[in-house]
This record gives C-alpha cells, structure tokens and sequence, in this order.
C-alpha cells in the first residue's frame, strides 16, 4: 500500500531548492562562471577568501532573485541583508558563506502544482540569494568520499550566484513532491532566471519529511540532502517514508536526521544526526 493512502501515516514533505542563476559573472567578485573549464582556472582574491579581498555584490544576480520572487508571487523585500553563516569546510575557503537569513529578499509566495492527488497550492517560505560552495572531488571511487583514497578541491564553482528557494511543509505524497519540482523548474526557466541544468549541478533540491502525528501535529522530521534528479527525488522521498512508517508501527521513534539516498541501491542512508531544527 502506498505511504499517502494510510490514514495514521500522512506525510508532511517540505522542498529546499538549491538554483545556479544565470549570471556571466560570480556573485561577489568578477570571475567567470562556467562549467566544464579546467579546475581552478576562474578564481580570484575574493572568491579564494584571501585576506583584505572585499566582496561587491552581483547587480544582475540581485535582479534575477527579484524576477524569480515575482514569478512565484512572493512579497519582494524593500530591503535584503547578506550575512556571515559560519561553516568549517574544505570547499568553503573563508570559513563561511555569504547569504542572507534574517532579512531575505523575497517571502510568502506561491505556486499551483497539478498532481497525482489533483491541484495542491504549494507555499513558498522564503527565497534568499548567497554564493554557492566550491566543488570536492573524492578520488578512487564513484565521486563520494566512502572509499575514495583521496579529495581535491575546484574552486571554480566557489562564489556562483545561488538562489535558495523553501517551500511550506504542503505537499502530500512523494509524487506530489516530484510534480512540485518540475513545476517551479519549468517557472526558473520561462522566466530566464535559471537554466536549472541538474547534471550541471545548477539545480539542486534537499527534502524535509516527516509523518504526521495521530493528533494532527507534524512528527520528527529528517532532510535528504543533495538529490540530483527529479525521479530520485520522488524515490528517496518513497523510502524515507516506509522507514518512518515500519519504525512507528514497531513502537519506535524516528530521530531528526540528515540523509542521502543512494539509487543504485534504493536505500537511504544517515549522513549525520541533527541536534538542531536549523543546518
């Protein structure tokens, strides 16, 4: 039987979108943003997170946040603020990432989704602009770190114009969830704001599930992390919801989380606890 069509079951599934904008130039300094050039060959000061390197912000990368959020029938903010967000990574070279939190430049929107369940209206939280991290590369296996004998780094990607796009907790069924991200992409595109190319990694999309209680109240949610295709969205969605279900019929409680959905297996897998709602 399917997750949605048990009644003590209903899944409660959340969208982070992670959007490349199409931009010439980075979001903070004046390298080129490509795909495919050799590693490390559009890099600068700025983006290396060189001290005294001050960044200025992308003009066209802000206009392009403004149509999306219009395009989404957001509220556009008369004022956005970027701030520090604090990160110890190997592919992040200042030690944290430019982005905005408090202060974002668009909020409360919408979109309308057809799906297998009929139309759903799909809240949109918040959309914010930041730079997007360099590239790690794990070398000896089939790109991730388990196993690899090795990781480089390609800062060319460090410093993209990235758009964050969250949506409401609205979406009912893992199908739904798929219909929800074809959607907002086939919006980025007809307005020009993205290619949202997914094998160029220029759009990416994390997941927020939970099962919601008896009572009507959200359960313990967990986040799947990093999905590079629709269709493995819509799997990795389905398999996260038979493991809540089968540790909640067995007396069990499911433990907030973050996870990564591995296709060549059809499993889910921890990455690490999440003592905190907020990542």
């Amino acid at each position: 039987m399917e997750v949605q069509e048990k009644r003590t079951h209903k899944a409660v599934i959340g969208l982070e979108f992670h959007v490349h904008l199409a931009t010439t130039t980075k979001m903070f300094c004046g390298c080129r943003v490509t795909y495919g050039d050799p590693p490390n060959t559009h890099t600068c000061p700025v983006c290396l997170g060189h001290p005294g390197a001050l960044p200025v912000t992308n003009e066209k990368a802000v206009e392009l946040g403004v149509m999306a959020g219009l395009a989404l029938n957001c509220d556009v903010a008369d004022r956005a603020v970027f701030a520090r967000k604090n990160y110890f990574y190997p592919d992040l070279p200042k030690g944290y990432q430019i982005s905005q939190f408090d202060e974002p430049i668009c909020t409360g929107g919408h979109i309308d989704v057809p799906t297998p369940e009929g139309r759903i209206r799909v809240g949109i939280t918040r959309l914010h602009l930041e730079e997007d991290a360099a590239k790690n590369v794990h070398v000896g296996t089939s790109g991730r770190m388990h196993g690899s004998v090795g990781s480089l780094v390609d800062f060319n990607r460090g410093g993209t114009p990235l758009m964050e796009i969250v949506t409401e907790p609205d979406i009912p069924s893992p199908e739904a969830a798929r219909a929800t991200a074809n959607q907002l992409k086939d919006i980025l595109k007809a307005v020009g704001v993205s290619e949202a190319d997914m094998e160029k990694g220029q759009l990416r999309c994390d997941a927020n599930v939970s099962i919601r209680n008896p009572n009507g109240t959200f359960g313990t949610k967990t986040e799947l992390k990093n999905m590079n295709s629709f269709r493995f969205v819509e799997r990795g969605l389905a398999r996260e919801l038979e493991r809540q279900r089968e540790i909640l019929e067995n007396g069990g409680r499911v433990e907030q989380t973050t996870l990564h959905y591995d296709p060549e297996t059809d499993e889910v897998h921890e990455l690490r606890s999440k003592e905190y709602a907020h990542d």
